[in-house]
Protein backbone atom coordinates (compact mmCIF):
# COMPACT_ATOMS: atom_id res chain seq x y z
CA UNK A 1 0.00 0.00 0.00
CA UNK A 2 1.39 3.50 -1.03
CA UNK A 3 1.80 6.01 1.64
CA UNK A 4 0.70 9.60 0.73
CA UNK A 5 3.52 12.05 1.17
CA UNK A 6 2.97 13.88 3.91
CA UNK A 7 3.20 17.61 3.37
CA UNK A 8 5.40 20.26 4.18
CA UNK A 9 4.53 23.19 6.76
CA UNK A 10 5.43 25.43 3.75
CA UNK A 11 2.33 23.33 1.76
CA UNK A 12 0.27 24.28 4.02
CA UNK A 13 -0.77 27.55 5.37
CA UNK A 14 -2.61 26.36 7.89
CA UNK A 15 -0.21 24.40 9.20
CA UNK A 16 2.49 27.18 8.72
CA UNK A 17 0.07 29.39 10.61
CA UNK A 18 -0.50 27.27 13.41
CA UNK A 19 3.78 26.09 14.04
CA UNK A 20 4.42 30.00 14.00
CA UNK A 21 1.18 30.97 15.86
CA UNK A 22 0.22 33.58 13.39
CA UNK A 23 -3.49 32.62 13.74
CA UNK A 24 -5.41 36.15 14.24
CA UNK A 25 -6.48 38.39 11.69
CA UNK A 26 -3.24 40.27 9.89
CA UNK A 27 -2.56 44.15 10.12
CA UNK A 28 -0.59 46.64 8.05
CA UNK A 29 3.22 46.76 8.08
CA UNK A 30 3.06 49.93 6.89
CA UNK A 31 2.17 51.05 10.79
CA UNK A 32 5.51 49.15 11.44
CA UNK A 33 7.71 50.92 9.07
CA UNK A 34 6.29 54.33 10.14
CA UNK A 35 7.01 53.35 13.47
CA UNK A 36 10.63 52.27 12.26
CA UNK A 37 11.09 55.98 10.35
CA UNK A 38 10.19 57.48 13.82
CA UNK A 39 12.80 55.20 15.25
CA UNK A 40 15.39 56.39 13.27
CA UNK A 41 14.51 59.91 12.57
CA UNK A 42 14.63 60.38 16.76
CA UNK A 43 18.03 58.51 16.85
CA UNK A 44 19.28 60.85 14.48
CA UNK A 45 18.05 64.17 15.96
CA UNK A 46 18.82 63.86 19.70
CA UNK A 47 21.73 64.10 21.60
CA UNK A 48 22.57 60.43 23.31
CA UNK A 49 21.81 60.13 27.00
CA UNK A 50 20.58 58.25 29.31
CA UNK A 51 17.32 59.11 28.77
CA UNK A 52 17.28 58.95 25.01
CA UNK A 53 19.00 55.54 25.26
CA UNK A 54 15.75 54.25 27.32
CA UNK A 55 12.93 56.14 24.61
CA UNK A 56 14.98 53.98 21.85
CA UNK A 57 14.63 50.52 23.78
CA UNK A 58 11.00 51.65 24.87
CA UNK A 59 10.57 52.92 20.67
CA UNK A 60 12.18 49.46 19.22
CA UNK A 61 9.67 47.33 21.66
CA UNK A 62 6.96 48.87 20.53
CA UNK A 63 8.46 48.17 16.83
CA UNK A 64 8.59 44.74 17.63
CA UNK A 65 4.99 44.07 19.63
CA UNK A 66 3.64 46.28 16.59
CA UNK A 67 5.39 43.72 13.98
CA UNK A 68 3.98 40.78 15.72
CA UNK A 69 0.34 41.86 15.91
CA UNK A 70 0.86 43.00 12.33
CA UNK A 71 1.89 39.25 11.60
CA UNK A 72 -1.47 38.29 13.44
CA UNK A 73 0.30 36.90 16.04
CA UNK A 74 -2.16 34.59 19.14
CA UNK A 75 -3.01 36.69 21.82
CA UNK A 76 -0.86 34.43 24.20
CA UNK A 77 2.15 35.26 21.85
CA UNK A 78 1.41 38.80 22.35
CA UNK A 79 1.04 38.57 25.79
CA UNK A 80 4.07 36.84 26.40
CA UNK A 81 6.15 38.71 24.33
CA UNK A 82 4.70 41.83 25.85
CA UNK A 83 5.86 40.51 29.27
CA UNK A 84 9.56 39.73 27.96
CA UNK A 85 9.75 43.02 26.19
CA UNK A 86 8.07 44.97 29.38
CA UNK A 87 11.15 43.00 31.54
CA UNK A 88 13.93 44.32 28.84
CA UNK A 89 12.97 48.12 29.79
CA UNK A 90 12.62 47.49 32.99
CA UNK A 91 16.50 46.40 33.04
CA UNK A 92 17.58 49.42 30.43
CA UNK A 93 15.41 51.53 33.64
CA UNK A 94 18.42 50.68 35.69
CA UNK A 95 20.67 53.32 33.77
CA UNK A 96 19.29 55.86 34.77
CA UNK A 97 19.17 55.20 38.40
CA UNK A 98 22.35 53.62 37.83
CA UNK A 99 24.27 55.31 34.70
CA UNK A 100 27.92 54.11 34.15
CA UNK A 101 29.27 52.22 30.86
CA UNK A 102 27.31 49.02 32.01
CA UNK A 103 24.20 49.76 32.20
CA UNK A 104 25.08 51.71 28.87
CA UNK A 105 26.53 48.78 27.43
CA UNK A 106 23.27 46.79 28.66
CA UNK A 107 20.83 49.11 27.24
CA UNK A 108 22.54 48.71 23.63
CA UNK A 109 22.65 45.00 24.49
CA UNK A 110 18.50 44.84 25.08
CA UNK A 111 18.56 46.83 22.00
CA UNK A 112 19.99 44.75 19.81
CA UNK A 113 17.83 41.95 20.89
CA UNK A 114 14.84 43.79 20.33
CA UNK A 115 16.37 44.77 16.45
CA UNK A 116 17.16 41.13 16.24
CA UNK A 117 13.62 40.00 17.30
CA UNK A 118 11.58 41.95 14.99
CA UNK A 119 12.11 40.46 11.45
CA UNK A 120 11.40 37.44 13.15
CA UNK A 121 8.20 38.79 13.16
CA UNK A 122 8.04 40.81 10.01
CA UNK A 123 9.64 37.41 8.10
CA UNK A 124 6.63 35.37 9.04
CA UNK A 125 3.78 37.43 8.56
CA UNK A 126 5.64 37.49 5.08
CA UNK A 127 5.79 33.99 4.65
CA UNK A 128 1.83 33.71 6.11
CA UNK A 129 0.53 36.21 3.46
CA UNK A 130 2.52 34.55 0.19
CA UNK A 131 0.85 31.10 1.25
CA UNK A 132 -2.54 32.59 2.18
CA UNK A 133 -2.64 35.09 -0.72
CA UNK A 134 -0.73 33.69 -3.57
CA UNK A 135 0.90 37.00 -4.52
CA UNK A 136 2.92 39.77 -3.82
CA UNK A 137 1.27 42.83 -2.47
CA UNK A 138 2.62 46.53 -1.51
CA UNK A 139 2.76 44.71 2.13
CA UNK A 140 5.27 42.63 1.11
CA UNK A 141 7.09 45.66 0.08
CA UNK A 142 6.50 47.38 3.18
CA UNK A 143 7.99 44.24 4.98
CA UNK A 144 11.42 44.41 2.40
CA UNK A 145 11.79 48.43 3.44
CA UNK A 146 11.85 47.14 7.02
CA UNK A 147 13.96 44.56 7.40
CA UNK A 148 15.96 47.12 4.80
CA UNK A 149 16.51 49.80 7.63
CA UNK A 150 16.33 47.19 10.66
CA UNK A 151 19.84 46.13 9.01
CA UNK A 152 21.31 49.76 9.62
CA UNK A 153 19.64 50.45 12.82
CA UNK A 154 21.07 46.86 13.67
CA UNK A 155 24.64 47.38 12.34
CA UNK A 156 24.83 50.86 14.32
CA UNK A 157 24.27 49.61 17.82
CA UNK A 158 26.50 46.42 16.85
CA UNK A 159 29.21 49.42 16.18
CA UNK A 160 28.60 50.75 18.93
CA UNK A 161 29.27 48.03 21.14
CA UNK A 162 32.20 47.34 19.28
CA UNK A 163 33.17 50.57 21.34
CA UNK A 164 31.68 50.08 24.62
CA UNK A 165 33.17 46.37 24.22
CA UNK A 166 36.58 47.06 22.58
CA UNK A 167 37.45 50.27 24.95
CA UNK A 168 39.13 51.97 21.83
CA UNK A 169 37.60 54.78 19.39
CA UNK A 170 35.21 53.19 16.66
CA UNK A 171 35.74 55.94 14.76
CA UNK A 172 39.58 57.50 13.44
CA UNK A 173 37.99 61.30 13.90
CA UNK A 174 35.83 60.81 16.78
CA UNK A 175 36.75 59.52 20.57
CA UNK A 176 33.66 58.80 21.81
CA UNK A 177 30.79 58.29 19.47
CA UNK A 178 27.31 58.82 19.86
CA UNK A 179 23.97 57.14 18.97
CA UNK A 180 22.98 59.21 16.61
CA UNK A 181 26.78 59.61 14.67
CA UNK A 182 26.72 55.54 14.97
CA UNK A 183 23.96 55.32 13.03
CA UNK A 184 24.33 58.24 10.74
CA UNK A 185 27.64 55.92 9.59
CA UNK A 186 25.82 52.58 9.13
CA UNK A 187 23.02 54.23 7.05
CA UNK A 188 25.61 55.86 4.85
CA UNK A 189 27.27 52.46 5.23
CA UNK A 190 24.49 50.57 4.34
CA UNK A 191 23.27 52.75 1.19
CA UNK A 192 27.31 52.99 0.26
CA UNK A 193 26.97 56.89 -0.09
CA UNK A 194 30.37 57.00 1.37
CA UNK A 195 30.45 60.74 2.76
CA UNK A 196 33.98 59.88 4.47
CA UNK A 197 33.53 62.13 7.49
CA UNK A 198 33.30 58.99 9.46
CA UNK A 199 35.86 55.69 9.12
CA UNK A 200 36.11 53.06 11.42
CA UNK A 201 39.38 52.49 13.22
CA UNK A 202 39.82 48.71 13.39
CA UNK A 203 40.16 46.00 11.39
CA UNK A 204 36.98 44.59 13.22
CA UNK A 205 35.87 47.44 12.53
CA UNK A 206 36.15 48.36 8.96
CA UNK A 207 35.21 44.55 8.63
CA UNK A 208 31.82 44.69 9.88
CA UNK A 209 31.45 47.86 7.98
CA UNK A 210 32.19 45.93 4.60
CA UNK A 211 29.95 43.14 5.59
CA UNK A 212 27.22 46.08 6.37
CA UNK A 213 27.66 47.18 2.58
CA UNK A 214 27.59 44.33 0.49
CA UNK A 215 24.46 43.11 3.00
CA UNK A 216 22.93 46.63 1.59
CA UNK A 217 23.51 46.19 -1.71
CA UNK A 218 22.90 42.44 -2.48
CA UNK A 219 19.50 43.23 -0.30
CA UNK A 220 18.31 46.15 -2.86
CA UNK A 221 19.64 44.32 -6.18
CA UNK A 222 18.01 40.84 -4.66
CA UNK A 223 15.41 40.75 -2.49
CA UNK A 224 13.68 44.39 -2.51
CA UNK A 225 14.03 44.23 -6.47
CA UNK A 226 12.36 40.69 -6.90
CA UNK A 227 9.42 41.95 -4.12
CA UNK A 228 8.79 45.00 -6.22
CA UNK A 229 9.25 43.11 -9.64
CA UNK A 230 6.66 40.82 -8.59
CA UNK A 231 4.29 43.49 -6.46
CA UNK A 232 0.57 42.24 -7.40
CA UNK A 233 -2.84 43.80 -6.78
CA UNK A 234 -6.44 42.10 -6.51
CA UNK A 235 -7.02 43.09 -9.87
CA UNK A 236 -3.28 42.60 -11.31
CA UNK A 237 -0.15 44.25 -11.75
CA UNK A 238 0.68 47.52 -9.44
CA UNK A 239 1.90 49.97 -11.75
Amino acid sequence: MTQRPRKSPLENPGRLARSLNLTAPRHSFAIVFALIVVTVIFQLSVHDTELTRLIRVILQAVVAITALRAAGAHVRLLRGSLIVVSVMVAVACVGLVVPSELTTIVQRIMLLALIALTPVAILGGVVRELREDRRVTVETVYCGLCIYLLFGTGFAVLFAAIEDIGNSPFFTTVTNGTSSEFLYYSLATLTTTGYGDFVAATEFGRAMSVTEALIGQMYLVTVLAVIVSNVRGRGGLVN
